[in-house]
């Protein structure tokens, strides 16, 4: 019942937001018991972290697929969830997590211990709205404010540092941002997911390029009219942003390793090289190691891959269930020692791994309770 009122919540607040979608989110039509991973990082030994959004949980696999952990539980406390989305890695595998329907960020130690927590609901500075996703670099928290139309930039220890965006569809404007990735040189990206693109910042946050629709050339690093690239002025900052700092962490819940189902290397199809890059409600998104991107096409049940300039260069996945097949992918996540993928499957409730060249490997089903 919590969670189906979740849902309704959740419906009401993107409708009065204007978010009016071609058909409803995969994590909106699963059964309260029905595992919706969402958000997806991979850390340096090939663990994978999953954000499960309908049983408010984090999910811990092994590089074999077999499950480590899980930690979390339904509620508004430090260490508590509801509807966990981005989740993402720093150098020392500090898990940060967008927590999606309590509009803040939340910080786990790599053994599930909560750390600290900031953010509240809102449309000031540093406020979230149904954020989706997170990216972190250089020092930086980048967070993906879906309902305020902005990403918004915070330091390590919550306070903000910029706003970048504005409600549009011009350079550097958005309709509801999802997903966030910072390539080396600290370029950032951000799927658009209404204007059905990828836009290109630079580090220092000017725009420079929409990518995944008609391509345009690059602008010049100057600040776009209608959007904002401001810093974060102290005087301005409110005690609803001001990071929660939890003294003593401790575990939430953690699972004892079990086996997971891991499905034998299958060959798919052969990704094709299409001639159209055109997105439709993209969502998660992932930086290689040579700086290409990988996006989530979630309206198209697919995932592709684009060159940093926005050429297509694959495409692979068809609606479905079979091996490299998906229901609105919505997390994609890249293996920083082997280069291989991972997807946030959410309408299969499962996670598939592919090669680097798009052959289906494996697929891990989500546990549909959390362990004891």
């Amino acid at each position: 019942m919590i969670v189906v009122m979740r849902r309704a919540l959740l419906l009401i607040v993107l409708l009065t937001a204007a978010w009016l979608p071609t058909h409803a989110s995969a994590a909106e039509q699963a059964s309260p018991s029905q595992p919706a991973p969402a958000g997806i990082a991979v850390d340096g030994e090939g663990n994978v972290y999953v954000s499960d959004y309908a049983l408010d949980r984090l999910v811990k696999f092994g590089p074999d697929g077999s499950i480590l952990a899980q930690w979390g539980s339904s509620g508004n406390a430090v260490g508590q969830l509801n509807a966990p989305f981005g989740v993402a890695l720093d150098e020392r595998n500090t898990l940060y997590v967008v927590d999606q329907l309590n509009n803040r960020l939340q910080r786990f130690a790599p053994d599930g211990s909560p750390l600290t927590a900031w953010g509240a609901a809102g449309a000031g500075a540093g406020d979230l709205r149904t954020p989706f996703g997170v990216a972190v670099g250089g020092g930086r928290v980048y967070v993906a404010d879906f309902g305020n139309d902005r990403v918004q930039v915070y330091g390590a220890d919550g306070s903000l540092v910029a706003t970048l965006g504005g409600r549009g569809s011009g350079d550097g404007q958005f309709l509801r941002p999802a997903g966030v990735a910072l390539a080396p040189d600290g370029t950032l990206y951000v799927t658009d997911h209404f204007n059905d693109r990828v836009q290109r910042f630079s580090s220092d946050g000017h725009f420079q390029a929409q990518l995944g629709t008609v391509q345009v050339p690059a602008a010049t690093a100057t600040a776009p009219s209608g959007t904002s690239i401001s810093p974060a002025i102290a005087a301005t900052a409110t005690a609803a942003t001001t990071p929660t700092i939890v003294s003593t962490p401790t575990i939430v819940v953690t699972a004892a390793p079990t086996s997971a189902t891991t499905s034998q290397p299958t060959a798919s199809p052969n990704p094709t090289v299409l001639s159209d890059a055109q997105l439709r409600r993209p969502e998660g998104i992932a930086v290689d190691r040579d700086g290409n991107l990988w996006v989530a096409d979630y309206g198209h049940d697919r995932v592709v891959k684009l060159a940093p300039d926005g050429h297509l260069l694959l495409s692979w996945g068809a609606r479905g269930s079979g091996p490299g097949e998906f229901v609105g992918p919505k997390g994609v996540a890249i293996d920083p020692s082997s280069g291989r993928l991972y997807v946030a499957d959410t309408g299969n409730a499962r996670v598939q791994r592919l090669a680097p060249d798009g052959t289906s490997e494996a697929s891990w089903p989500l546990p549909s309770a959390t362990l004891p």
